[in-house]
Formats: C-alpha cells, structure tokens, sequence
C-alpha cells in the first residue's frame, strides 16, 4: 500500500507545474525495496548482474515486441520523434535505445549554456570541501563516486548535477561540451534501481553501482568528470569512444540497455551557474525534467581551459 508521501514530485518546466511522476513497474518497486522481506531478497539476489543480463537478452527476443504498443500508450512517447525502422522495431530492446529523427533535440544555441547530456529528473547538489558530497541523503566523496580514484581538489566547492532516466526515456546520453576525454574507466558493482523510491532505502548506490566514469578537458568548464551509473534492470552501459577522444557539445556519447539509469556530471568551482528554476526545485527535493539539449544552466565567463 503506498501514500502521498510515496509520490515522486518532479517539475516539468515546459507546462510549469509540478506532477507526480509516473513509475514503471511501481508495484514491483514497492515490493521488492519497500519491505523487509524483499530488500533482503533484492540485496541478496536481485541486484546481481546477472540477473539483469538475462532480463536484457529477455528484452531482446522478438517476443518482446509485444509489450513495445502499450508502454508506448502508458508514457505517452511520441513516436514522431523517433526513427522507426521500416519494419518495426525487432525486440523491446531495439524500441528501447531508440534513436531520434534529426532535430528532435536541439542543442541550445547558446555556446555559453550548459546543456542536459539526457532526457532525464534533474537534481543539483554542492560538492563541499574534501570533495564530499550529498546525493539524496547519502554522504560519499568524489573518490568513492569514482572507485577511489583522485583529482586533487579540482572539485571542492563546485557542482555535482545527477540526471536520472526513468525507463520510459530516451536512453542515449551525449556530452555536455567540446573538449577532450580520457579513458573510460569501468567500476564493477551491484544493479540496485535508481529510483527515488529505491535510495529511501538504499541511498548509497550512485557510489555503490556498476558504472563508468571519465575525464573531459573542456575549454570553458575546466577539468570535468562525466559517470554514467548502470541500474537494475541495465543490460549495460555501451561507449562510443571507450579509449577517449575528442567530443563535442551534444554529440552522443553512448546508450543503457534496458532499465533506469543515470548520469551525473561534476564541475568544478566558479564555473557553472545553474538555473534557477532548477536550484530553487532542488533545494525543496524535487527533480526538475529536461531534455536532452536543453540550457540547465550558463557559464561564469571565466577562460579555464585551452582545448
């Protein structure tokens, strides 16, 4: 049984009300993380790979395509926006990591604006000194974000903007600027669900999850780090440049398989001034929807880079 207080407040900027979000698989969600028993079945079973590997290779029979109409109906996707293969899609999955029709998502015209890497609930939190930082009420570091790995204090005082995808998003990610980008480096882990309904209970997992994480030099926003956190449910996590490169704003970076996913990228201090809309709606705990493109906030017009 769930209340009012269960409900996910999210923002939407385009119709200016705050809605409650609509979750998939709610039932399941309450269940397995909202008591004793199934938090204890999800922590000891459910939340190892394996599992969501052999859920995805479900998603990927042909099968699948059948569930592909009705969850199209119940999310209200706008299938316009989508390039649908002649045929149809070949499984759930292929629906799934969808691609969009050429200017569904443009990319803010602004060079100064900071761009959403996703469709995605956005949330913003400060990363305080010794680069420790609070994620829906989980305390963790910057190293611990990144298995332990160290950018000296490049991040104290700066901006930790988290994205989450609900499954009903488009599941493909891009960069936020033009720059450079180093290895992708790959921290295995456990696949606990990402939804705020999940970290009420489990609130370590952006620091606990299977995920990937990068350096980006970029030119206005200085060093920056881009995590991509795999879910439960998330097949995987597929890089277009897993050794690094050059990138551009809004190029795609990569897609999740099957599930809820997120995203989050940090920014060092005296770089970034996020939107206000967006802060004010974080600082009361509810996520902000934005697209993928879409301005989430405008650099300072400190030069700290040379890319």
């Amino acid at each position: 049984m769930t209340s009012a207080s269960d409900d996910i407040l999210i923002y939407n900027r385009r119709s200016g009300r705050v809605e409650i979000e609509q979750v998939y698989g709610r039932q399941w969600m309450d269940l397995f993380y909202g008591t004793t028993w199934g938090r204890a079945v999800t922590g000891r079973l459910l939340c190892r790979p394996i599992w969501s590997k052999i859920y995805g290779l479900m998603q990927q029979h042909p099968c699948s395509r059948g569930k592909i109409g009705p969850f199209v109906d119940q999310y209200g996707i706008d299938l316009s926006e989508v390039r649908v293969p002649r045929d149809g899609f070949a499984s759930f999955n292929d629906f799934f990591i969808r691609q969009y029709q050429d200017g569904a998502r443009p990319i803010d015209s602004d060079a100064t604006a900071m761009i959403s890497p996703a469709d995605a609930r956005l949330s913003v939190f400060s990363i305080e000194a010794d680069t420790r930082l609070t994620i829906k009420g989980a305390s963790m570091t910057v190293p611990e974000l990144m298995g332990g790995a160290r950018l000296d204090d490049f991040f104290d005082g700066g901006v930790c903007l988290v994205y989450r995808l609900a499954p009903c998003d488009y599941h493909r990610f891009g960069y936020v600027e033009d720059g450079v980008h180093g290895p992708v480096h790959v921290i295995e882990g456990p696949l606990h669900s990402v939804n705020p309904l999940a970290l009420r209970h489990k609130p370590d997992v952006h620091c606990t999850n299977y995920r990937h994480w990068c350096v980006v030099e970029c030119a206005r926003w200085g060093t920056t780090v881009q995590v991509e956190v795999g879910a439960m449910m998330v097949g995987s996590v597929v890089q277009h440049q897993p050794a690094g490169g050059r990138c551009r704003r809004g190029q795609e970076k990569g897609y999740f398989q099957f599930g809820g996913s997120t995203v989050i990228v940090l920014v060092g201090p005296d770089r970034l001034r996020v939107d206000a809309d967006i802060l004010e709606k974080s600082s009361r705990g509810v996520e902000t929807l934005v697209r993928y493109g879409e301005r989430v906030g405008s650099w300072t017009g400190t030069i700290l880079g040379t890319i």
